[in-house]
């Protein structure tokens, strides 16, 4: 096609995208125009070189097909946030109980001994709601509320808070087995902080594997540094921080969420349902707070 004496080399619906495929013509040395045509944009050249800049603008735009790299859209643009300051509301309680019953330490602390002869299976839930000092408290809360909050505008509350409390039953539990031989203590939240900080790292992940856009490194770099940070902050593994369960948290998360969004899982999920998951969750820690209370 010619346009006003020159060669036609692509038609493009804006006159920036048509000027971004002529810096593949202005890097073969050549002079390009645009003009408005037929409600698009044209790029022209000189008739003698138009096949030639024509291939030129074809590899240019197939090596840039995926720049500038697509943001991995919020499934949940805005979600309540009731679901997070009513977990870290029962944080809060709960340490308020324990100064007035100190014995809910030792009902409700991960315990490996109370686990494999007591079938104790509760505590592995129990546990991620108490603390040992304000401290203790004052770092999980933060955690959980930041994490948790961003893995539920990815997953939707139901479905993030969920999988934030199986994957640190799950890292709980696998702690306890790894110390069958050995008498294994622990409590806190930091489990579910970082369960919850693997899924807000794994789902950008998880939605790359499902539709091939590039992910930019704010979505995984930022969170999971700042996980390091908030890793070093909480200490270095002595009772009742433990870095194995942090890290064991952080796996089952981020394997969770790449699961979850590479089918699309939280996309199946309808509001109801995210209800029911939350509720179920909700459910859970009360029936193990029934069952560890009332332990013979």
């Amino acid at each position: 096609m010619e346009l006003d004496g020159r060669s036609v080399i692509g038609l493009y619906s804006t006159a920036r995208k048509a000027h971004e495929a002529g810096l593949a013509v202005l890097s073969a040395g050549s002079p390009y125009w645009v003009f408005p045509f037929e409600d698009n944009y044209a790029l022209t050249v000189s008739n003698s070189q138009a096949a030639q800049l024509a291939e030129e603008v074809r590899i240019y735009r197939s090596k840039n097909h995926f720049w500038p790299p697509v943001p991995v859209s919020l499934p949940e643009k805005k979600i309540s946030l009731i679901p997070t300051v009513a977990f870290a509301t029962m944080l809060v309680a709960v340490f308020v109980f324990q100064g007035y019953f100190p014995k809910l330490d030792d009902l409700g602390m991960t315990s490996s001994v109370a686990f494999l002869e007591e079938n104790a299976w509760w505590r592995l839930f129990t546990s991620m709601t108490l603390h040992k000092d304000i401290g203790h408290l004052v770092g999980n809360l933060f955690g959980i509320s930041l994490f948790g909050y961003f893995a539920s505008r990815y997953l939707g509350n139901g479905l993030g808070w969920s999988n934030s409390v199986a994957c640190a039953a799950l890292a709980n539990l696998t702690n306890v087995l790894l110390h069958t031989n050995t008498i294994y203590l622990s409590l806190g939240a930091s489990t579910a902080v970082f369960s919850a900080l693997g899924l807000v790292t794994g789902f950008p992940v998880g939605s790359y594997f499902r539709t091939g856009r590039p992910i930019t490194n704010r979505q995984w770099v930022i969170p999971f540094a700042g996980g390091l940070m908030l890793l070093g902050w909480m200490g270095s593994g002595t009772y009742p921080t433990d870095v194995a369960a942090h890290l064991w948290g952080f796996i089952y998360g981020l394997f969770s969420a790449i699961l979850l969004a590479k089918m699309k899982i939280h996309a199946w999920v309808s509001k109801k349902g995210q209800l029911i998951l939350l509720g179920i969750t909700w459910l859970i820690l009360g029936v193990t707070w029934f069952l560890a209370v009332n332990a013979t």
